[in-house]
């Protein structure tokens, strides 16, 4: 089973991962929530990769050119897949996705996919009304 591991400035971690617990009770999830404490961010996040043992891992952060995000580059690798700008419904098709470890073109296209899930309703709403009463 893939680990998940979110992480954000303050909160937004915690809010996502209750989320992705309320909607499919994924058991591998770790949450960092980042300066909210005095606690070393440094610390906070050696001690969660050194419950990484052998297995694909998905790290979902707030932001490109935030220092959570910064702080997760050296552990990128084969199985390591750092992703920022996370949203649900990129975490939770990663969640629920298949077993084997994910390649490069996969990853992309459920990027993608998430992108698409990105949506201006106003516009949307009056692009795809019905013209039927």
């Amino acid at each position: 089973m893939r680990k998940i591991i979110i992480a954000s400035h303050h909160r937004l971690a915690e809010g996502m991962a209750d989320t992705l617990n309320f909607l499919s009770a994924y058991p591998n999830v770790s949450v960092l929530n980042a300066y909210v404490d005095e606690q070393n961010i440094d610390d906070q996040i050696q001690k969660i990769m050194e419950d990484i043992h052998d297995e694909e891992v998905f790290i979902f952060t707030d932001m490109l050119g935030g220092s959570v995000t910064q702080k997760f580059v050296p552990y990128m690798d084969k199985k390591t897949h750092l992703i920022c700008g996370m949203n649900l419904p990129l975490v939770l098709t990663i969640a629920l996705g298949h077993e084997e470890v994910y390649n490069e073109k996969e990853i992309n296209e459920l990027i993608q996919e998430a992108r698409e899930a990105l949506l201006y309703v106003n516009t949307y709403k009056i692009m795809n009304q019905d013209d039927d009463e």
